[in-house]
This record gives structure tokens, sequence and C-alpha cells, in this order.
């Protein structure tokens, strides 16, 4: 991701479609008029009558398939750039029913947010996630809660949510923000408005540039080794995690010369000053915003990691990989 960076076709119902008599019925089922002759009772004059009667026969329906859903974050302090993170253990067909089926509040007030939907990888552990984001970031120091009120309801036709998830809660923190500018080669963190850190930093080489884009902080603490012309190291530290592929802030003590003179030359990385990773590492948390605006590598996507901030709103509203309205 998928814990970076705007989310609409009817949701269809599973029925068992009753046909009448001598016709086909639905669903697959390979039903089909069945005919049979049988004797009337004698008459007065002693013969037999023969008549027909039809009967029909309609195979039954398929079950619905279950869909488990699970939340991420939950009973944590994040930074206001994370998005509330489903995940499915299917490949849900419709996310009409489950948009109209949860609540998000902060504070206790419903926000205007979206959900977005995308398939994931193979490795996640599960085949689609959903994504919701407000289109600015959460409030600092607010409280977020959503309900998912989804036992039976519908996921698409021959799919319905289990219901075993019933709500998330969890606190979003100060505004930290950082801006890693590639002109100046300078990270500059605001919390609350208020600037706290500058530091300077060694950006991602020609052949190995960084996304440019929002990102947001995934994991910390994670040990990485790095490798790259000249160094090969394992063990680094203060890492924080920027993208699946491999993005961090991290200390690069073997790069000192060329973060002061302001020359790229990572892996892709934000190589920092080994006391300005640990001031980062401590200051900041997982879902805190860090800005590309100019990078020198392609465009973060919103699966390279939580890249939610980069799809814009209009495209967010429509739902991404499945409707939602």
């Amino acid at each position: 991701m998928r814990f970076g960076a705007g989310v609409l076709v009817p949701v269809v119902a599973l029925v068992a479609l009753l046909a009448s008599a001598c016709s086909s019925s639905g669903d697959g089922g390979s039903g089909g008029g069945n005919t049979s002759a049988a004797s009337s009772p004698a008459g007065t004059s002693g013969k037999t009558t023969p008549s027909t009667a039809t009967s029909t026969s309609t195979a039954p329906a398929k079950p619905a398939k279950k869909v488990h859903v699970s939340g991420y974050p939950d009973g944590s302090t994040v930074g206001v750039g994370m998005p509330i993170i489903a995940t499915f253990d299917r490949k849900i067909t419709s996310g009409v029913e489950f948009a109209k089926n949860t609540t998000v509040t902060v504070n206790g007030h419903p926000v205007n947010g979206g959900w977005y939907f995308e398939y994931s990888a193979k490795s996640s552990g599960h085949r689609m996630e959903a994504h919701f984001r407000m289109k600015q970031y959460w409030p600092a120091h607010a409280h977020v809660h959503v309900a998912f009120k989804l036992k039976g309801v519908s996921a698409g036709p021959g799919f319905v949510f289990d219901g075993k998830l019933s709500s998330l809660d969890f606190f979003t923190g100060a505004r930290n923000v950082a801006l890693v500018n590639d002109s100046t080669h300078h990270i500059i963190v605001t919390s609350d408005g208020v600037q706290k850190y500058d530091f300077p930093v060694s950006l991602g080489a020609t052949a190995t540039p960084t996304a440019r884009g929002t990102k947001v902080i995934m994991e910390k603490g994670v040990s990485i080794c790095m490798h790259g012309p000249g160094y090969d190291e394992c063990g680094i530290k203060y890492t924080q995690r920027l993208t699946y592929g491999g993005e961090y802030l991290h200390a690069a003590p073997w790069n000192t010369s060329n973060i002061n003179r302001g020359v790229d030359s990572s892996n892709g990385c934000t190589n920092l000053h080994p006391n300005d990773a640990k001031t980062l590492y401590d200051f900041l948390r997982i879902g805190d915003v860090v800005q590309y605006p100019n990078a020198n590598g392609p465009a973060m996507t919103m699966g390279a990691g939580y890249g939610d901030w980069n799809v814009p709103w209009i495209q967010w509203r429509t739902g991404g990989a499945v409707p939602v309205a």
C-alpha cells in the first residue's frame, strides 16, 4: 500500500428467478417444464379420458457467498492523512450497499467523504480493499468513529457481508505535514501550522528516482537493508515507510557528504543525517503526510502505498474498481 494523495451503478440483490410453467429457471438453473400423463377417473361411459398435468421444477438458488470485512486503524492515534482501510476476503462486485450502510463521524458529526475500491495484491492476504477519506485531511486532535451495519447486506450478485465487523474508533494527532523540496534538498516539517524542523536531505539518483506526489507514513522501525552505488547496508535506523516498493525516511550515515552538498544519490529513499532521522522518527507518526511536489521520479499512485491523496476528488467519488452509487 496499502495502509496512499477523487468514490458510483445500482446494486443487484441476489434473488431466485422463479419462472412460470414451461419456462426455464433463472440463476443458472436447469429447469424447464416436465410434462406427465395421468388417467382421469372412469366416466359414465365406462371409458377413461386421457388428460395431462403440468409441473414445473426449478433448481434452488445457490446460497450467497459471505464476505468478511476487516478494518484499520482501530484504537490508535494516527496522522491526519491516514485513510480508513476496509479489506475484503473476496472480490465484491458492488460497493453501493456497503457505502450506504457505513457511517463515519468526526467528534460525533457525520462527514462528507467517500469509499474508493481497489483490487489487492495476492501477497496482501486479502482480495480487495476500500479506503475512506474526506476531500481534505482529517481534522487534528479528533475522534473518528466508523459504524458498519453490514450483516446480510449485498456485496453484489451472489455475495453478502457477514456483518462481523461492527465499528472502528481511532484518533488523530497534530496536523503534521512534511514537505520535501527537491530543489532546495530540504525537508520542512510543520505541526498544526507551525514550522518545527528543517533538515537537509538526499533523494533518489537519476537511475533510482523518488516518486513525486503525496505520501503517508505507513509503518515505522522495520529493520531493512539498503543497497546502491558504493554502499551495502543492513540494520538501517529510524525507518519510516512511505511506499510498498521501499521508499523510506531513514538515517544514511554513509551518505553524509551528498546530504550536505544537496546531491540526490539515494536508491529512491529520503536520506537524512542520523540525528535528524531520529528527531523525525520520534516526532512523526503513522498517518502523517509527507509531500514531494517536485521529486524527480514518476507520480505517486494509489496502489504504491497510502497514495489516496493523489487521486482527484472527482475521480475518488466514482468509487474506483466497483460502483458506489
